[in-house]
């Protein structure tokens, strides 16, 4: 797994996050409201905050940069332009809002998304055939 699959899993799942209700009973725990959902999309979320922790700035990079592209991706798709009331911003958005340098945000995303995709492969190892 690389860095790219990690990113496309992650706007994956806040792609499916526009039309799927959740429910967080407990803080740092999200369930779909749906139970015939499948839960694919959000073991991600889950993964992301174990390997990284908790509200690390790591995180909430990669969670900010993966909810503004699926979006982005949204408010462009012609069939599901018709959620008007799509969550989020953009980058640049949360950079001003929060005081962080676009550079530093960048990077925090990166380190964050490699830290994701190599504790994956390490508890994932590929079979050589």
């Amino acid at each position: 797994m690389t860095c790219v699959d990690v990113e496309r899993w992650l706007v994956a799942m806040f792609m499916t996050l526009t039309t799927t209700p959740i429910f967080s009973a407990r803080p740092r725990h999200v369930e779909a409201v749906k139970p015939n959902v499948a839960p694919g999309p959000l073991f991600w979320l889950e993964f992301a905050t174990v390997v990284l922790g908790a509200g690390t700035p790591e995180l909430i990079a990669l969670l900010t940069w993966a909810r503004a592209k699926a979006r982005r991706r949204i408010k462009r798709h012609r069939r599901l332009r018709l959620l008007k009331d799509v969550p989020g911003g953009t980058v640049t958005d949360h950079c001003v809002e929060f005081g962080v340098n676009r550079r530093t945000f960048d990077r925090q995303r990166k380190r964050a998304c490699e830290r994701v995709a190599d504790a994956w492969n390490t508890q994932h190892p590929v079979k050589a055939d």
